[in-house]
């Protein structure tokens, strides 16, 4: 698919992007983009990035920014377990708001993650890109 292609199938499907040279790049989201790099009116390679503050997730795929993510949430949440194993009384003087709040992030984490999934694969499936 030529370059003049990708561009006015951006533009019609309303995709917010921008040209660096040889590089096209869209954005999913605020944190998400996807970089297709261009040589002779082709695509030659794709990549998805997260750029944010975060040490451990910049510059990495949105599978693996999520993942490092739900570990980073989930070894809190085992020592708090663990705490309110051998405390029984923590549970009931306010421990419960924090499996609640550990709760929501997680789940607020996954439905970023499946809504930027989804409009990844859905600009793949538009350009033709192949996984």
């Amino acid at each position: 698919m030529k370059t003049e292609d990708i561009i006015n199938l951006l533009k019609i499907n309303k995709y917010s992007f921008k040209i660096k040279e040889n590089v096209i790049i869209i954005r999913l989201t605020i944190r998400y983009f996807l970089k297709l790099y261009i040589e002779n009116d082709t695509v030659v390679k794709y990549e998805d990035k997260v750029k944010q503050l975060s040490l451990l997730t910049n510059g990495k795929s949105l599978k693996a920014a999520v993942e490092i993510h739900l570990i980073g949430n989930l070894i809190p949440g085992l020592l708090f377990a663990l705490w309110c194993i051998l405390d029984p009384g923590f549970f009931f003087e306010g421990g419960k708001w924090f499996f609640i709040v550990m709760a929501l992030f997680v789940l607020l984490l996954l439905i970023e993650f499946l809504y930027c999934n989804k409009r990844l694969s859905k600009i793949k499936k538009l350009l033709n890109l192949n996984d």
